[in-house]
């Protein structure tokens, strides 16, 4: 399995919750759709075209946050519109409180590192060509347009399948219905954070699938996978991966 290796980087972000309603509360990460459009419009593909093409059943997505981040809340004005003709801001302004993610300490950008493989080879050459070259039809951003980003470029490498029935670092944000339970080791040091997230969209742009996510924040996730997850070597390091 050749996978390719790339950090999604910024100065700020906000990737919003899926059961938000009134406030726009946001995840410490992109979801794996959010990740699935950043790919399509590096590609130029029409807005609602892809949600097959980058399905789990044709391609691997995996996270791994790699800068310590931390969230703050601002209200913001939206123009208040009910029907078609307020959009001339007849109607005036409501305030919607936003979360932002940005880095912590004295860290100058949020970075997260995406791991990709897909099943078709035109695709994947594809994508890392234009990775390589930073040509892309459509700018990446991190979660709303307004918060542009950039990528770099880190590598290709090699995949191994691999199982395990002892517990092994996971470098990767996991699925929590991918880990066996009760094998998680707590330390005072691991601080975990659990998202709920959309996995998959269908066609139509309804839900497919969503499940429960597990994010530690010193990477520290240590667990038996449940299932096989995978094995990379790049740059003198080797990481273990969940796909999401």
């Amino acid at each position: 399995m050749k996978l390719l290796i790339f950090d999604l980087m910024g100065k700020i972000a906000h990737f919003r919750k899926m059961d938000m309603n009134s406030s726009s509360m946001s995840y410490s990460f992109p979801p794996r759709t959010t990740i699935a459009g950043l790919l399509a419009g590096i590609m130029g593909l029409e807005r609602d075209s892809y949600y097959e093409l980058f399905s789990s059943e044709h391609c691997n997505i995996a996270i791994s946050v790699r800068s310590p981040i931390r969230k703050i809340v601002q209200t913001v004005n939206y123009m208040f519109v009910k029907d078609p003709g307020d959009v001339n801001n007849y109607k005036g302004h409501t305030q919607i409180p936003l979360e932002f993610i940005l880095p912590d300490g004295n860290i100058e950008n949020l970075r997260y590192r995406i791991y990709f493989q897909h099943n078709e080879l035109n695709i994947h050459q594809t994508i890392k060509e234009r990775i390589k070259n930073n040509r892309y039809v459509y700018p990446p951003y991190l979660g709303i347009s307004e918060m542009l980003g950039r990528i770099e470029w880190i590598g290709e490498t090699e995949g191994t399948w691999m199982e395990s029935e002892k517990p092994i670092q996971i470098h990767t944000i996991a699925r929590i219905s991918q880990i066996k339970e009760r094998t998680i080791k707590i330390t005072a040091e691991t601080q975990f954070y659990k998202e709920y997230m959309t996995r998959d969209f269908t066609r139509e742009r309804t839900i497919k699938e969503v499940d429960y996510y597990l994010y530690e924040k010193n990477h520290r996730l240590f667990a038996v996978p449940e299932v096989p997850f995978v094995q990379i070597h790049y740059q003198g390091t080797k990481e273990n991966l969940m796909f999401l």
